[in-house]
């Protein structure tokens, strides 16, 4: 492998490890379980409405070069960003039908 995924591994671990372990001993925070749901919020907020974005301007950018495929490979991003954007109400609203 080359050193750039090398690189990548160890920034993503270094970042990870750093902020568990603020996670764990801040005062401001109850824990581990509030550090994570706030990474989790982030991800479903930032990650999923970035691919939707994202995924509607290169959709738009390959369907006026023309190209066959882009509009459903496009659909398909955007369809996983929605998700990933909507994760915490799908689960919200499967949680309310099975009565939790």
């Amino acid at each position: 492998m080359n050193k750039k995924f090398y690189k990548i591994i160890l920034t993503t671990l270094l970042l990870c490890c750093g902020y568990v372990v603020f996670a764990q001993y801040a005062t401001d925070t109850s824990g581990i379980g509030t550090a994570l749901q706030n990474v989790i919020n982030w991800l479903t907020k930032v990650l999923g409405g970035a691919l939707v974005v994202i995924g509607m301007v290169i959709t738009g950018i390959r369907m006026s070069m023309h190209d066959p495929d882009a509009l459903k490979k496009g659909i398909w991003v955007i369809i996983g960003g929605l998700l990933i954007f909507l994760s915490n109400n799908i689960l919200k609203l499967i949680q309310s039908f099975a009565g939790q």
